[in-house]
């Protein structure tokens, strides 16, 4: 422990001294909250979404004309934009016309719907209903009209797989491009009773590494947050229907299975989804016989240490409203300074929906659900309950989580949560637990800062009760960041529908890092800091000491370049084993390292995200190299390969863990793409295959085909190895309808 207090010491008092940010003195930005009013339109005035700005309605509406650069420095915009907002009794609309003098340089390079939109010229559209200056819902379109949505919430990074209802369109002129939105009211939750809601507006000049924004002038507020939002006021007396969505969607799937005796199975799948707003602010959402048939492959992760690997939920059903279920802030991230040093999974979270559906990495059929999600009376309140079909040897389960939570002002929010259930059926389990939060957008006159507390409790039939607490703080500026973390897990704290992969520890981290920005030249930015980890078991034995120092730079055209030095050391007192089957026996273990990374801009059609890595590895050694390649020669053309080994080398053996992807879109327009994905990794010998076509004919009406193969190839020999283990065909149409 000595050694790392040492390192924090020194750390700060090498990085204290802060210079304030150049700021333009029109405004105190540290103050500033623009607001702005839609104009009301009659639905008989609403423009044709088209992407030109020839309708009436734009001469009426609300104009967003004053912006701000913050990236890469604080200053005025050397272009205009225009950002205008109207509305009717069913639909908010939108439209932005940017300007810009270098035309033939616009980055216009994504036609997907839900793709990668971020990499072009785009406006950010980001509106927090409830007004809870932590979550909301996002809005992405570029200077070709192409969009994408996503879940914007507390303490995690943006949920790119939430979707919902609207539309957009966009076009490139002579002196800049512009874009419509339509967004329908029926289409999210809100508080009609509120005094306006969160809003961000953000123009991404990406071909010029500029960011602009209305709001939250502040080089240190996140473009996903709600800190320091502007206002949308004055919508009201809107059109909600009596708020019921029904989604009905059929589907025909085939399935081979090859080995031996082959079976065939064909069959009809009928689904649906029933949501009704109870209140405008509250939503009931029904799910019968749930279709997943559309969700990505999981990314491929061959397991080279001791825990179970997390994978993130990807599902429709359960990223709706997912915001309403969070518990216990930041305390389950790695969080924006990445206090811990050794792992990113949310270790000791008590709901991780994947249990809901997904058993030993096997799909359950969910044969229904009831959720509820919202605000009402001050509380926001998730509920969700399950009941999945008997599969794998295991009977019919009924599966429940609640969450309820409350501010009490603007910087303070307690809540609970309970789950009960058991995904395998073997244990009784409950868990029930309380949380705290307490942030402020301004600390001590600089940046945001937030303090997360919680405590869990779990019972179980197997392994009786046991309980899970800890508080994490973060301090998060852009000249200096950090934050403290403690936690504890006890040894049998074990919540069946919530994610443990290393019990019985107790974790202490701290985390500080110094940027210095460097103006318009190069470099964008420099940065240092240290991150320090220290594990035990609950009689306070050490089981992990880490500590790391991290420099990088940034460039000005966005290129990142990362060293990493780690001092780590590791006891283990329960053999385990790699890959390979090469065992690790008891011992103590000096796993000291060096990782080089290196990302290119995300905005180029081209670009590579490289990291080599060599440490010490339980008594051997261990070098990893991965790398990821993009090619986009176009926008109806998205490539992407990526390729990973890890040499490792102990006293037991030797053994290389190889895995390779190739992921291919083809967009024939905005609303119609053909995409695949193909994995290989050389330790299960698993070759995956899925292609899907997917065309929303309009915004309630899809149209999804689907082709997957999964084969086994054993050794080099491609043609006399290639064993197929199962094929899937899927086509499915869907509509929903509104009343």
């Amino acid at each position: 422990m000595f050694r790392v207090a040492a390192y924090i010491v020194l750390s700060l008092m090498c990085v204290w001294p802060v210079a304030a940010q150049d700021e333009p003195q029109e405004r105190d930005f540290q103050t500033y909250t623009p607001s702005v009013s839609p104009v009301r339109i009659e639905r008989s005035e609403a423009p044709v979404i088209d992407g030109k700005l020839d309708d009436a309605a734009w001469d009426k509406a609300a104009v967003l004309t004053e912006f701000y650069q913050v990236e890469p420095e604080i200053t005025a915009p050397d272009v205009k934009t225009r950002v205008y907002l109207a509305y009717d009794e069913d639909n908010l609309y939108v439209a932005v016309y940017a300007f810009d003098d270098e035309i033939d340089d616009i980055f216009a390079t994504i036609l997907e719907r839900d793709g990668e939109v971020w990499r072009d010229d785009m406006l950010r559209f980001y509106i927090d209903p409830f007004d809870t200056g932590i979550s909301g819902f996002g809005f992405d379109v570029n200077a070709l009209g192409a969009r994408a949505e996503r879940l914007v919430q507390a303490n995690r990074g943006p949920v790119d797989e939430w979707d919902t209802i609207w539309d957009s369109a966009g076009q490139i002129l002579e002196d800049g491009w512009s874009a419509e939105l339509v967004i329908p009211f029926r289409s999210l939750s809100f508080d009609p009773g509120g005094d306006g809601w969160g809003l961000m507006v953000t123009r991404e000049r990406s071909h010029k590494s500029q960011e602009i924004r209305w709001a939250a002038i502040d080089q240190s507020v996140s473009k996903f947050g709600f800190s320091r939002a502007g206002r949308l006021e004055g919508i009201t007396d809107i059109n909600r229907g009596i708020g019921l969505d029904v989604q009905v969607q059929a589907g025909l799937n085939a399935n081979r299975d090859w080995t031996s005796p082959r079976d065939d199975d064909v069959r009809l799948e009928p689904s649906a989804n029933i949501a009704y707003k109870i209140t405008p602010s509250m939503t009931g959402l029904l799910t019968l016989n749930t279709d997943f048939s559309d969700t990505p492959l999981d990314a491929r992760q061959i397991n080279t240490g001791r825990f179970s690997l997390f994978f993130p939920e990807t599902r429709d059903f359960f990223l709706q409203d997912a915001a309403f279920f969070e518990f216990g802030g930041q305390t389950f991230t790695n969080g924006s300074q990445s206090i811990r040093a050794t792992s990113n999974v949310p270790n000791g979270q008590p709901f991780f929906s994947r249990r809901i559906g997904i058993v030993n990495g096997q799909s359950v059929k969910i044969r229904g659900g009831l959720k509820l999600s919202g605000e009402a009376g001050g509380f926001e309140i998730g509920a969700l309950t399950a009941q999945t079909g008997e599969a794998l040897g295991i009977d019919s389960q009924n599966l429940s989580v609640a969450r309820i939570a409350t501010d009490l002002g603007r910087q303070h929010r307690v809540g609970m949560i309970a789950t009960h259930g058991d995904p395998t059926g073997r244990t009784d389990n409950t868990v029930v637990g309380v949380d705290y939060l307490f942030q402020t957008p301004s600390f001590l006159g600089g940046s945001r800062m937030q303090t997360d507390v919680y405590y869990l409790r779990s019972s179980s039939s197997t392994q009786g009760d046991d309980d899970s607490f800890g508080f994490r703080t973060d301090y998060q500026g852009d000249a200096l960041g950090g934050g403290i973390e403690f936690r504890q897990i006890g040894d049998d704290f074990a919540p069946a529908l919530g994610f443990v992969n290393r019990a019985g520890t107790r974790t202490y981290s701290a985390a500080i890092n110094r940027r210095l920005r460097q103006g318009p030249d190069w470099m964008r930015w420099w940065q240092f800091g240290t991150r320090h980890e220290y594990i035990t078991d609950l009689d306070g034995r050490m089981e992990t000491r880490r500590n790391d120092f991290v420099g990088g730079i940034q460039t000005r055209w966005t290129d990142d370049i990362t060293l990493t030095l780690s001092d780590e050391e590791q006891v283990i007192r329960t053999p385990f084993t790699l890959p390979g089957g090469l065992v690790v026996p008891e011992g103590s273990y000096g796993n000291d390292g060096i990782t080089l990374r290196f990302q290119s801009s995300f905005t180029r059609p081209y670009g590579t995200t490289l990291e080599v890595s060599h440490q010490d590895f339980y008594g051997g050694e261990s070098t990893l190299f991965s790398g990821d390649f993009l090619f986009r020669p176009n926008a109806r053309i998205d490539l992407r390969a990526s390729y990973s080994v890890e040499e490792i080398s102990v006293p037991a053996g030797e053994v290389d863990v190889q895995i390779s992807s190739i992921n291919t879109v083809f967009n024939l327009t905005p609303n119609l793409s053909i995409s695949s994905q193909t994995q290989y990794d050389n330790i299960s010998h698993s070759l995956s295959f899925f292609t899907r076509l997917n065309w929303e004919a309009r915004p309630e009406t899809e149209l999804f085909l689907a082709l997957g193969h999964g084969a086994i190839i054993e050794d080099d020999d491609f043609r006399n190895s290639f064993r197929s283990i199962q094929t899937s065909a899927i086509i499915r149409l869907g509509n929903t309808f509104r009343f």
